[in-house]
């Protein structure tokens, strides 16, 4: 940027900038496993005819962030919150859920991410509980403090609050949440403590106090904590089943590939390596772990590792002890995980082998809501706790669902168990008499993970493995799979295709995933699932190569009327609409169907296309790709008389193509449309070469297309042949803008972006013929320091033409804050601009592979002066966060972004042309490739000059590298 701002006011609030419509984490989208589709998956209808969700009605105008959830003697149900709060919910399995009523039975409570409700004092083992006038006892984890609540006077609010257990560290750092709290064995309670989170662009865990990433024992007796296993990184879910053996799920990140179900002992390390430097063995050698090197310490295994298309923000798992005909159905003794961000829950069941447990997981009901906790009620009904605020979750946000069984039994596989040669599938019903199942119908992967610094990891390995034989056993309810070359440390993923009941009940869910610790027979391994690996590529933000086209000002990068910047939630008592409120979460068109299209102001062609959408009911859209290649947004499925959602638009030589799959989750939910697109190819005529190209098309990790070429533009596109709607279907170019429907129907869109393709071949000698390298990686030497640019620096004087001699033995290394290190000059320290040697450039390009870091600045100049101060020249800036509204991309003071189009800590390419033309000086910038600015400066301001670059202020920290200049004349 131009000086304008000066330096002060460097470090802002910059939470509304970076997170603008940008709820979609891209680190986990890039290591999500590559899809798998299923033939005919369950979908959220049919699993409702077993498993009914209803909701509890709060109280008007209270968010109920659930962080915690048990039942006292008398059936009621508390719950605790995120915000602080207690409440109690009377007749919490009313038949109508509006009959529940709630109650505010404490407040003011530092993020309750635990509950316990007991009739025991555990702080003397026995005895009864409360005060004068009676009533339970109520346990809350909050953020610093194991808190008893007593409602001493019986009014059904608590009045005392105790403090029980505080002395485990907390250091400040946002992400230092505390869960619990089953009760121990021992006496006390179970918590478990998040680590802190290190950058949030990188999310390394670190523990700067005890006992971060433990599973600690709070013990109410002598009010201390007691360290009972290192190695969690965000430890949510804690749970004990009937023997009192304690389960930990924990979220995937670094050191933690997807997310695990872990079962807990004392003394043993789960794997992320920061807890251990509250361990005895690190304490007493003064020793502190490393981000990126894994610790020589063994590690315990996962008992599970959950399908990352299944869970990636796992809560407490639950277990059923009780028989047939309660609970969830004929799943005694199994364990149930209520899952955040896909908002549905997950069962599985578990085996000891070789001492050690491991089991399978399978899918049980979809489409609940953002579940962070879970409670039986004595009547078998389960209820899950909601929360979201900032986590990322699946709608509804917040509040207290109800799943009840129907009483129907499902057919469904009610466990899997490892057998010496393969598994045994147990269902709930017999298969029908004479069933003979094919080999064939059973599709068996075998894949495992990477155990690295990384966040998260792909499936690696992925092999198919054989089903070589099948039997029906005589009762016809056990399928025995033989499966010569199943191997230990690995996930086992099978689909089972076309399995019927007896009663003619298709089997519900198809698809089982089992965590093969180790086989039955045969040497134990000592792998692990989770693989030690050699370290990662060079560490990346995971935003490389992306437009962010709505972060910041989120209409810059659009044409667009009628459209608003608001939060937009379905209207629970019409869901034919939204509920506007304000704020910077959706982007969403008039209700009146008065609005424009929303579209794009820059050219686009082969690449991936994301757009993030929510519908209300009989709402509906069309997204474009260059204007001419449309997308259904619908709440349509196949077959039905609504086009089903990702259905590719009729065109002048085809019909319509529906998905695969259906892939709509339901009013109010967020969807994710992944497009992969190759643009058309033409030769120098205009002639058509290679057709436009979708190499595959997702909804939230749902395969609906793959390797389809399209004809033409669909029928009502925007936009054909390089013209604004109107102006015909004839034509098809190589690039063109995203368009979104506005007046078809009501929708919210997020997190728009763009990665172009990446080239896969070498610039030709054309290509590469007159550019110039200004910066030779080593040194400094040629560049020219700005006479104000010397501050700081020891025995220099400010010298008059700047120059940098790299030959002089009395240099000093580094000057005016300008460094190189590996191959990057890097700018920090106060206000100093790098000349280049030659001062005479005119007509130009000027490109640079460039990374800003949080509340960083600097801008690449051009035609630009020597001297001091802000200099006299243009400026393409580079600015992610700091608080001047003129962002990367930007023409300084001439044509101005407010799109944040590069994240912080980001590298990319910024590429600058600069020639006279008659009309004035034509200017155009291109970030990765994409041109953002396209400007003619009639008033010729700079005839010529030097390129420079430059350091803004004390707090900014700038990198450069491929520093090249093109004399165009």
């Amino acid at each position: 940027m131009s000086g304008r701002l000066g330096a002060a006011g460097s470090v802002i609030a910059r939470a509304s900038a970076a997170l603008l419509l940008g709820a979609m984490s891209v680190a986990a989208q890039d290591t999500a496993p590559d899809t798998v589709q299923a033939t005919a998956p369950a979908t959220a209808h049919d699993e409702a005819a077993y498993w009914t969700v209803d909701y509890l009605v709060p109280p008007e105008g209270e968010v109920l962030e659930v962080g915690g959830l048990d039942f006292d003697d008398e059936g009621r149900l508390y719950v605790s919150t995120r915000r602080g709060q207690v409440w109690v919910v009377e007749n919490p399995d009313a038949e109508d859920p509006a009959d529940a009523q709630f109650s505010l039975f404490a407040d003011g409570l530092h993020e309750g991410l635990g509950l316990h409700v007991t009739s025991t004092d555990t702080r003397t083992g026995g005895g009864p509980r409360g005060g004068a006038g009676g009533g339970p006892g109520v346990y809350v984890m909050q953020r610093g403090e194991l808190s008893r609540l007593e409602d001493r006077d019986g009014d059904g609010r608590a009045e005392v609050v105790t403090t029980l257990v505080n002395d485990w560290g907390v250091s400040g750092n946002y992400h230092e949440f505390g869960y619990g709290l089953p009760p121990a064995p021992e006496g006390g309670f179970y918590a478990s403590l998040n680590v802190g989170f290190h950058d949030p662009m990188w999310w390394h865990g670190i523990s700067p106090a005890p006992y971060r990433g433990w599973v600690v024992r709070l013990d109410t007796r002598t009010g201390k904590t007691v360290p009972v296993a290192p190695g969690l990184r965000s430890p949510n879910g804690l749970g004990t089943n009937g023997r009192g053996e304690l389960f930990v799920t924990d979220n995937q990140g670094d050191w933690m590939p997807v997310c695990p179900v872990f079962h807990i002992q004392e003394g043993r390390f789960y794997g992320h390596p920061a807890s251990l430097d509250w361990t005895d063995d690190y304490l007493a050698n003064d020793a502190k772990t490393s981000f990126t090197v894994p610790p020589d310490v063994e590690r315990a295994p996962a008992a599970l590792w959950l399908p990352y298309k299944w869970s990636r923000s796992p809560g407490n798992p639950i277990f059923q002890e009780s028989q047939a005909g309660q609970g969830l159905g004929p799943f005694a003794g199994q364990m149930f995980i209520g899952e955040l961000t896909n908002g549905l829950l997950l069962r599985a069941d578990l085996e000891k082998v070789r001492g050690e447990y491991q089991g399978v997981v399978f899918m049980q009901r979809q489409q609940i809501g953002s579940i962070i906790r879970l409670a039986f009620s004595e009547q078998g009904t389960l209820f899950a706790g909601m929360t979201n605020r900032g986590w990322g979750g699946l709608a509804p946000n917040d509040g207290v669902a109800r799943i009840r069984w129907t009483g129907k039994v499902p057919m469904e596989m009610s466990t899997v168990r490892l057998s010496d040669d393969g598994f045994d599938v147990l269902f709930t019903k017999p298969l029908a008499a004479g069933t003979v199942v094919d080999p064939s119908q059973i599709a068996l992967q075998q894949y495992d993970y990477d155990w690295w610094w990384e966040y998260g990891s792909p499936e690696r390995h992925t092999t198919e493995v054989a089903v070589t034989s099948t039997a029906l056993s005589s009762d016809r309810r056990t399928l025995h799979l033989t499966v010569p070359e199943l191997k230990a440390a690995m996930v086992a993923r099978a689909v089972l295709a076309d399995i019927v009941a007896a009663d003619g009940t298709p089997l519900l869910h198809d698809e089982f995933a089992y965590t093969v610790n180790q086989l039955l027979s045969g040497p134990p391994t000592r792998e692990h699932v989770a693989k030690e690996v050699p370290p990662p590529p060079a560490r990346t933000s995971g935003w490389e190569d992306w437009l962010r086209l709505t972060w910041g000002d989120a209409f810059i990068a659009w044409d667009s009327t009628g459209w608003e910047l608001v939060e937009a939630a379905v209207d629970p008592d019409d869901e034919t609409t939204f509920v506007i409120e304000d704020g910077n979460g959706a982007l969403v068109n008039a209700a009146d169907g008065s609005s424009s299209d929303f579209h794009g102001r820059w050219d686009l062609g082969s690449g991936r296309y994301v757009v993030e959408f929510m519908l209300p009911r009989g709402g509906r859209s069309t997204f474009w790709i260059g204007g001419r290649y449309g997308f259904v947004l619908s709440e349509g499925v196949r077959g039905g008389s609504i086009p089903a959602l990702g259905t590719i638009t009729a065109s002048a030589n085809s019909g319509p193509l529906p998905p695969a799959l259906d892939a709509y989750r339901g009013p109010g939910q967020w969807h994710e449309l992944v497009v992969d697109f190759e643009a058309p190819s033409f030769d120098a005529a205009g002639r058509k070469l290679t057709p436009a190209r979708l190499q595959k098309v997702t909804v939230n990790d749902v395969l609906l297309h793959a390797g389809i070429d399209l004809p033409g533009p669909g029928l009502g596109a925007p936009l054909a042949g390089g013209g604004r709607s109107g102006q015909g279907l004839s034509a098809e170019a190589p690039a063109g803008p995203m368009v979104i429907a506005g007046g078809q129907g009501r929708v919210a869109l997020r997190g728009l972006r763009f990665r172009p393709a990446q080239r896969t071949t070498e610039p030709t000698a054309e290509e590469r013929a007159g550019w110039v390298s200004l910066f030779n990686g080593e040194d400094l030497g040629g560049w020219r320091l700005s006479p104000d640019g010397w501050h700081g620096e020891p025995d220099v004087a400010a010298r008059p033409d700047g120059l940098i001699d790299p030959a002089d033995p009395d240099e000093p290394p580094r000057l005016g804050g300008w460094s190189v290190e590996d191959g990057v000059l890097t700018g920090t320290g106060e206000r100093s601009h790098l000349f280049s040697p030659r001062g005479d450039y005119t007509d130009l390009e000027f490109r640079a592979k460039v990374r800003i870091n949080d509340g960083g600045n600097s801008g690449m100049y051009f035609r630009v002066t020597y001297g001091e101060g802000w200099p006299a020249g243009y400026e393409a800036q580079v600015n992610s966060t700091f608080q001047d509204p003129v962002k990367s991309g930007s023409l300084y003071g001439l044509d101005n972004l407010g799109v944040v189009l590069i994240p912080p800590g980001t590298w990319f390419t910024q590429h600058i042309t600069c020639r006279d033309v008659p009309e004035g000086t034509h200017i155009t910038i291109a970030i990765n490739g994409v041109r953002v600015v396209d400007f003619i400066d009639t008033e010729r301001r700079h005839a010529a000059g030097h390129v420079a670059l430059q350091q803004h202020h004390e707090g900014s920290v700038v990198d450069y590298r491929d520093l090249e200049v093109r004399v165009l004349r």
